[in-house]
């Protein structure tokens, strides 16, 4: 069979991955929680590298926890995914929270593939994602 294998992200020059945009889903307990002190409990049980690199990753999740990137049993499963891009993940910075990012990142990642497929000028394709970053905070793109 073909096996996708994983990297680091491919950089220009000799200084290494620099990193991605992070983002994602986290967990965190309601202040207006009914069941506050259960639901902390819950919170730092399901963080910890135990459960990360046991029960959480064995059931498909994606773990966060160091313990779990670097556990053999987690790589095996995954082709070695996060030893693989560890480096990326370390030169990792936060996506932009505003309220239009999301329909922006979806609006740049179609405007690439529409130059890829078109074999459209780079120059251009960059431009326009520029001015689609821009728009991305203007009052409409929220709503």
């Amino acid at each position: 069979p073909h096996r996708i294998a994983f990297a680091d992200m491919p950089v220009v020059g000799g200084n290494g991955p620099v990193g991605s945009a992070l983002g994602g889903t986290g967990i965190a307990v309601s202040a207006f929680s009914a069941q506050r002190e259960a639901s902390i409990d819950f919170a730092y049980w399901i963080a910890s590298g135990d459960v990360q690199r046991g029960p959480y990753a064995a059931a498909g999740g994606q773990p966060g926890h160091a313990a779990a990137w670097e556990d053999d049993a987690v790589n095996a499963a995954t082709g070695n995914f996060y030893r693989a891009t560890r480096a990326t993940l370390e030169g990792a910075w936060v996506r932009p929270r505003h309220d239009g990012y999301m329909a922006f990142q979806q609006q740049a990642s179609d405007r690439i593939n529409e130059g890829l497929a078109g074999r459209q000028d780079a120059g251009r394709v960059v431009a326009d994602i520029n001015r689609l970053f821009r728009e991305s905070f203007a009052p409409a793109a929220a709503g």
